[in-house]
């Protein structure tokens, strides 16, 4: 009982946060912010309330207020925010003309007001642009109706969501902790080994990862040539001898994710596999100490590819993706990757990355080591760190 209320205090704590900046935020774009998730389709809810959606929901976050919309079979989603009295009013309904009526009764007091709604561009702002094409017409209908200025969410959504609150960072810090607490276990338990599947694999570490949180992803556990294709989806192939593996998996708890990416041998590891290792793992540390407030995001990309170059391998040919993605309530947040494309974006204080150099040899076998950061104002924090040499089970 005691760690449910611990887990409740943090989650409380990020929503608290995140609330408070939204609110901040606002004053630069409108009167209002307009979140609606059509089953899952908007990780803003999530942001704001704290719960993944399966039906239709919504929340409408005003400088002084919050009004929610819920299904009368989710009612008890939002339970925790009521009763820490985040919540101004709860609209509960039964169906979609229901919901309309509800939300047609607050946005008739709304009238000169600019809302912002997630109807943006797909391609500059795909965090806030979950609204379909008719959703979306049906807004601007009804905004037209009460005199409402209903303007696209995406430059508020970006500001808001790129920088992360100290709140999120701390329970992103216990997100990754959790991650190789799980890894720990599947190698104590000699889970990885001959005769296995990749997808008995995965099924064990998902009833770990359960015991904590959800999936920030689906697992990837990718072995022998397999190991050579960056998403590879988990197959029923069978551990051999001396195959390499990679697992890549994150646990999103308390809403925010983390995404870690280890490689093992069963059995002996050829030097052709040390070797690429070593490249791996020496790109990935010169890559995050080029890290800092201020610089391109090109440019740790840039540096791993150098160390690349420097040990023998073709980056053009072997490494495939770029070096990093942002952290948060998506697995995948709002920010740029750190990629050599990416030249005239700096990486500002407060964000949360990946760091992901890989070699892939098509046919044979491929190598990636992924690590989460924070990069702050002054300092960057490596929230785990690669093994120096391939993990040998």
């Amino acid at each position: 009982m005691r760690f449910l209320e611990e887990e409740n205090k943090l989650l409380m704590d990020v929503l608290k946060s995140r609330i408070s900046k939204a609110r901040e935020t606002l004053d630069k774009y409108g009167d209002a912010w307009l979140v609606l998730s059509i089953g899952t389709g908007d990780s803003n809810i999530d942001y704001l309330l704290g719960v993944h959606a399966h039906g239709l929901m919504g929340a409408l976050l005003f400088h002084d207020e919050l009004h929610v919309f819920v299904g009368r079979l989710e009612r008890s989603f939002i339970q925790h925010l009521e009763e820490e009295g985040l919540i101004t009013e709860t609209h509960v309904f039964y169906g979609y003309s229901e919901f309309e009526s509800k939300l047609r009764s607050v946005l008739r007091e709304c009238s000169g007001k600019r809302i912002l709604a997630n109807f943006s561009s797909l391609e500059l702002y795909p965090h806030a642009s979950s609204l379909s094409y008719s959703v979306a017409s049906r807004l601007k209908h009804l905004a037209e109706s009460y005199e409402i200025d209903i303007r696209p969410s995406g430059r508020f959504v970006y500001e808001l969501r790129q920088k992360k609150t100290p709140e999120e960072l701390a329970v992103l810090e216990k997100s990754v902790s959790i991650a190789i607490t799980i890894l720990d276990s599947i190698i104590e338990d000699s889970v990885i080994r001959p005769g296995i599947t990749e997808r008995e694999i995965a099924a064990r570490m998902y009833g770990e990862l359960y015991k904590y949180g959800d999936p920030a992803f689906e697992i990837i556990v990718a072995s022998g040539p397999n190991t050579a294709n960056p998403h590879h989806i988990t197959s029923k192939r069978k551990i051999r001898n001396n195959d390499a593996v990679y697992i890549d998996f994150g646990i999103k708890y308390l809403t925010m994710c983390s995404d870690i990416t280890r490689f093992f041998v069963v059995g002996r590891a050829s030097k052709e596999i040390r070797d690429a290792y070593e490249a791996v793992f020496e790109a990935q540390n010169r890559s995050i100490e080029t890290l800092r407030v201020g610089i391109p995001f090109s440019e740790p990309d840039k540096v791993a590819r150098e160390v690349f170059k420097e040990m023998g391998y073709d980056p053009e040919k072997h490494f495939i993706h770029s070096l990093g993605h942002a952290l948060g309530v998506d697995v995948h947040d709002v920010g740029p990757p750190f990629s050599r494309r990416i030249e005239k974006k700096m990486i500002p204080e407060n964000v949360a990355y990946t760091v992901e150099p890989a070699l892939y040899f098509e046919g044979e076998f491929g190598i990636r080591l992924e690590d989460d950061v924070i990069i702050a104002k002054k300092t960057v924090k490596r929230l785990a760190k690669s093994p120096e040499e391939p993990i040998c089970l």
